[in-house]
């Protein structure tokens, strides 16, 4: 009965950890889907969302809601400005995507190191505890954290996918998705595009950050230990698949928080490099799964970047 328990409370616990981890992975994934695009710099977007919440709650004395309004705030505008000022000079200039590859990992190292100097290399959260509430059901420990992070997560979900079947922004973005250089003889501005799918990430970052900042303790490199557990989900979903990111990001945080069933927690670190050597050796091209054409799941062959890229096979 004990282990039953147990098991129990591992799984519901993995399931509300993993909201943050399915926030990460669906902004990666889609920056991945519709620009083509490697973002590492997502690491950096993160450290700016968590700091900037930090600041309003534990210097300002903000309310949690002001905080999370201003956190959104910056976290949209550093999006905006990654986009517009990194990314898209970068096209106009036709470079190859190692050179992209170098120029993300620096912003997200330039980020962590900045806000090493400004915060200092102790953990931080962003309310003085991180310990909440606990209410037994049944024999389950549910914390008071758990159930709004899952509605938040859910909700932040369901109007994403409502967002890309049933806006026109939302068909123009799986259309740029598809086939950008077709979508844009079409008439669709594919500038704007890139645009919008760099601003939800950045909204879906900004949520994620916020739970997990409120759950665990953050450090300058925090960001860049999130952003390689989102790229393994979205290699084992299968890139371009934001669903198999999410569907991934959700088994992963399973099989982590199990993990210390059979192992010290000190090691549960270390089986993100675990997953990510599995997802590149093993999974290049995710898990196979039927596919349904015509869907926004659809997984993209090649991600090149700009003039380099090949015209991808259309779906129409």
């Amino acid at each position: 009965m004990q282990d039953t328990t147990i098991i129990l409370q591992i799984l519901w616990t993995s399931l509300a950890t993993s909201t943050y981890y399915v926030l990460f992975a669906v902004a990666f994934a889609l920056v991945l889907k519709v620009t083509r695009l490697f973002n590492f710099a997502q690491a950096a977007v993160m450290t700016i969302a968590f700091y900037t919440a930090f600041i309003a709650v534990q210097w300002l004395e903000w309310p949690a809601w002001a905080a999370f309004l201003l956190m959104m705030f910056m976290t949209l505008a550093a999006s905006y400005a990654l986009e517009r000022i990194g990314f898209e000079a970068l096209r106009q200039r036709g470079v190859s995507v190692m050179f992209v590859f170098v120029f993300t990992l620096m912003v997200s190292e330039f980020i962590a190191y900045v806000a090493m100097l400004i915060f200092g290399t102790w953990p931080q959260t962003i309310f003085p505890t991180i310990f909440w509430p606990v209410t037994i059901v049944g024999e389950i420990a549910v914390s008071g954290w758990d159930i709004p992070a899952m509605a938040a997560t859910v909700g932040a979900l369901a109007a994403f996918f409502a967002f890309m079947r049933f806006t026109r922004t939302g068909q123009f973005m799986i259309g740029v998705a598809d086939n950008p250089d077709l979508a844009e003889l079409y008439g669709i501005n594919k500038r704007q595009i890139f645009l919008a799918a760099m601003l939800i990430a950045g909204a879906f970052v900004g949520l994620g950050m916020f739970l997990y900042g409120t759950r665990a303790q953050v450090l300058p490199q925090t960001g860049l230990s999130l952003m390689l557990f989102a790229i393994a989900a979205t290699i084992i979903g299968g890139i371009g698949n934001i669903a198999g990111a999410a569907i991934a990001a959700v088994i992963l945080g399973i099989i982590q928080n199990a993990s210390i069933l059979f192992i010290s927690s000190e090691w549960q670190g270390f089986l993100l490099y675990i997953f990510l050597f599995l997802a590149i050796v093993f999974f290049p091209n995710g898990l196979r799964l039927p596919r349904r054409r015509g869907r926004f799941g659809t997984a993209t062959r090649d991600i090149p970047l700009g003039r380099d890229a090949p015209p991808a096979e259309s779906q129409a």
